[in-house]
This record gives structure tokens, C-alpha cells and sequence, in this order.
């Protein structure tokens, strides 16, 4: 048994090895060039600075070392943005642009109707209306937080085991009103049933929103931050260092939800991308 251990120990080695060969994995955040809308460029470059920068739209993006003067960024692509020729800029010596291209990408269309006291999440009143933009204030900070220091290393991993109900970037309408794009991946799952943090981290959000529910918002660094929504109980506190798998939570029916169920997001440079692309089997 030990032998056999330690022969897939090795496997393990050679395939982690054999993908960062192809110059499509990055040193610590791997992740496959997938650039659309929602999805995640991957750009390669060259500087002999030892800590380059880089930015899209003005906006930092997390930057990462693959070899001695080769670097590569990964720029979360926003769900509303159009195809065609972007730009990034690298920011040293001096400036380097590079282009890249945003790819079309379609994805499917969610009808929900929203009935009973569920109505509000779709016509709020004026006291909801101010507390809807009080709490957007402080989401807004969470999902735009940029640490220096990477705290996640390697694959993300699921927060929970169940199946994925609803998809990432749908087109969603409310009782006939178009909303937005679903901004994460749904999962099913019983109330009580427990939510694991998909990363190593920093908690820096927690609370009672009016269409998240109970959540929780978690820092991996340079701008990379995952969210856990609808939550029927919240097992953390705000600045509490968090480690992958570690119980953050439990599902629940909190916020504008339907029924039972976990939204997971996550956030690059500011903008949600398809948690899925930053997992081992996306």
C-alpha cells in the first residue's frame, strides 16, 4: 500500500510538471487561457524586473513568475464586455502594451419567477431600495480588494459536493424583467449542509445582505477573492485567516433564493469569472 502511495505521489508530480511544460499553467494559480467574456486570458511576457505589474482598464491584475525574466498575467474578463482587441499594460522601465483578443462566448438562458414575499427581490420598496444601495457599497469594496500577497497556492476546490443547479453567466429574467447575468455557480444541497472554503485566505467580508443573504467574502490576494452566498449559517469572523477546505459555513435559503442552495463566486481584477476555470477538472 505505502509503494503504491508513493508511486501516485509521483504520478502526481509528473502531471503537475508535464502541464506546466506547455506554458499554459501559471507558477502558483493555475488556470487554462480561456478569453471571453466571464472567462480568464492568460498572457504571457518578458521583463528582467523582479516585480512587474501589470493592468486592464486601469485596474491591477495578479501577476505571477513561470522562469527567470518570464511572467505571466490572468486577466478576469468582464461578463458585459464585447469581443474583439483588448489591451493590458505592463508597467516598468518602461511600458509595454500588448494585445490580446476576447473571444464570443454564449451562454443559456434562465427564466425565474419570484412570488410572495420572494416579490421584493424584484420591485423593492424604498426602505429596501436604501439598504440594497448602502450594502453596495461595501460589496463593491470586497469584491475590488487587492492584496500584494498571494495567499492561495495550486487548484481551487469545490465548497461543496452537491450538483451544479444553476450555471455561470446565464441570462436571467425576473417575473418577465430582465436582471444580470448569474454572477456565480449555483449548487444544490440540504440546509445544514457544510460549506468549505475553495482556497487558503483572508475572510474580509462577512453579513446579512438583502440579495446575497448571509455571506461571506474570502481575499486569496491580488485581486483574486471568493464569495459564498445565501448561507443559513455563517461559522467565521471578519480577518480570520482561513485554509482551503477549512468550514466557513452552511447552506441556506437566505437572500433572493428560490430554495436551498450555495452561490459561489469568485472575483479576478474585480470582476466575476467562471469559478469552474480555476478548478483541476474545469
Amino acid at each position: 500500500m505505502a509503494r503504491f502511495v508513493q508511486k501516485l505521489s509521483i504520478l502526481r508530480v509528473i502531471s503537475f510538471v508535464l502541464a506546466l511544460s506547455v506554458g499554459q499553467i501559471l507558477a502558483n494559480i493555475p488556470v487554462l487561457n480561456n478569453s471571453y467574456p466571464g472567462g480568464i486570458a492568460v498572457i504571457d511576457f518578458e521583463t528582467s524586473l523582479s516585480k512587474p505589474k501589470a493592468t486592464y482598464s486601469n485596474v491591477k491584475l495578479l501577476v505571477q513568475k513561470v522562469k527567470e525574466n518570464h511572467w505571466q498575467t490572468i486577466v478576469g474578463i468582464p461578463l458585459l464586455t464585447k469581443p474583439g482587441t483588448k489591451e493590458i499594460v505592463i508597467i516598468g522601465a518602461h511600458v509595454q502594451r500588448i494585445k490580446f483578443e476576447v473571444n464570443e462566448h454564449l451562454y443559456e438562458e434562465q427564466i425565474i419567477t419570484l412570488t410572495g414575499k420572494n416579490k421584493k427581490y424584484v420591485s423593492p420598496n424604498i426602505t429596501q431600495t436604501d439598504r440594497i444601495n448602502k450594502e453596495r457599497k461595501a460589496l463593491t469594496i470586497a469584491r475590488k480588494k487587492f492584496s500584494d500577497t498571494a495567499m492561495s497556492d495550486g487548484f481551487f476546490i469545490a465548497p461543496v459536493d452537491g450538483n451544479i443547479t444553476s450555471s455561470f453567466g446565464s441570462k436571467r429574467t425576473y417575473n418577465g424583467e430582465n436582471g444580470l447575468p448569474h454572477t456565480g455557480i449555483d449548487f444544490s444541497g440540504s440546509i445544514g449542509t457544510k460549506v468549505k472554503s475553495s482556497a487558503s485566505g483572508k475572510v474580509i467580508l462577512v453579513g446579512d445582505f438583502f440579495f446575497n443573504g448571509n455571506c461571506i467574502f474570502i481575499d486569496h490576494g491580488k485581486g483574486l477573492i471568493s464569495a459564498y452566498m445565501h448561507l443559513n449559517k455563517t461559522q467565521v469572523k471578519y480577518g480570520q485567516k482561513i485554509q482551503q477546505g477549512d468550514i466557513i459555513g452552511t447552506i441556506g435559503k437566505t437572500g433572493r433564493s428560490t430554495g436551498p442552495h450555495l452561490h459561489w463566486s469568485v472575483y479576478l481584477n474585480g470582476t466575476v469569472v467562471n469559478p469552474l476555470l480555476l478548478l483541476e477538472k474545469n
